[in-house]
């Protein structure tokens, strides 16, 4: 059978790779915080003096987008975009160094042409349960962005990587990623308690975190606030993490004079202050080269009568 447009309202498959990861609680897997091992004593805010930041000084980020589901009557498909950047710090200046998009057709055998969009095949990785379909498609969508951040991180030389979420990419050099948002529970109780007093340019002791193999070094940090409005108690807090290797130590100290520097403001940013300034202004171009959504489903619903010609069902 020949595949046919079957929904372009997708807005619930959409988001930013630091959201979709940070939402998923990696943590719990792993036993937290009942396996808590703090790296740090006593149990207390820390601060350090300013250093300056390491140059080349990198910062990379993805966004992805579910476009359309197509059905054959037995299948389904997901056309969507991906997109991945990179921004670099360097003789006292930020600047744009690479940006890369591709549109996939999650599901599908062979590539779709509609009109000036072509989806890149991207099968999946075996079929799944009925109940489990839309939950296989998002996820296939998900590693195309990874593997397109992984890429182009792959080719970054030297200095130290910043990466909106967690850690998951193996590098040689430093990497340090951040999570804006706290669905996992790290902490016990009786530790937990140091967050809400954390004031701005603080962090946490380092405590370890176990994830898939990985030995990493965490901890967490408060931003500045604006003195204006009433906030909840994780308002400007990050949980950065780092591999546990080489001086993770400094790595920690160097976090408190980056990110509250990065940190950026409710004026220009909602979701201030934990998306940091060149991370916000990264997904933004991303947004713009991956195209208007907009655009995009008029092309989709313009030649959705060429899909019964271009790409059968079997």
């Amino acid at each position: 059978m020949a595949w046919r447009l079957y929904s372009l309202d997708l807005s619930r498959l959409e988001g930013t790779a630091g959201e979709v990861l940070s939402g998923a609680p990696e943590g719990a897997e792993e036993g937290y915080p009942a396996s808590f091992q703090p790296l740090e004593e006593p149990w207390e805010a820390r601060r350090a003096d300013p250093v300056p930041w390491p140059e080349p000084l990198y910062f990379v980020d993805g966004r992805e987008r579910g476009e359309a589901v197509l059905s054959d009557g037995r299948r389904l498909a997901l056309l969507g975009c991906v997109a991945a950047g990179a921004v670099v710090y360097q003789q006292g200046h930020m600047r744009l160094l690479e940006t890369r998009v591709r549109r996939v057709g999650v599901g599908l055998e062979e590539a779709l042409r509609l009109g000036e969009l072509v989806y890149e095949p991207l099968p999946l990785e075996g079929p799944p349960s009925p109940g489990d379909v839309l939950t296989a498609l998002q996820e296939g969508l998900r590693k195309a962005r990874t593997l397109l951040e992984e890429k182009l991180a792959g080719a970054l030389a030297g200095g130290l990587l910043v990466v909106d979420g967690p850690v998951r990419l193996r590098r040689q050099g430093p990497v340090l990623g951040y999570i804006k948002t706290h669905w996992a529970r790290y902490l016990p109780e009786d530790r937990e308690a140091l967050l809400s007093t954390l004031k701005p340019g603080e962090r946490t002791p380092m405590f370890r975190v176990r994830r898939k193999g990985q030995e990493l070094a965490s901890w967490y940090l408060r931003l500045p606030l604006t003195p204006e409005g009433v906030r909840p108690p994780e308002s400007g807090l990050l949980r950065v993490e780092t591999p546990l290797q080489g001086d993770f130590g400094a790595l920690a100290d160097l976090s408190l004079s980056l990110f509250p520097a990065l940190a950026s403001h409710p004026v220009k940013d909602p979701r201030a202050p934990q998306n940091l300034l060149p991370v916000g202004g990264l997904e933004r171009e991303l947004s713009r080269r991956m195209g208007s959504r907009e655009v995009v489903a008029r092309i989709l619903a313009r030649h959705q009568d060429s899909l019964s010609a271009d790409q059968g069902g079997g």
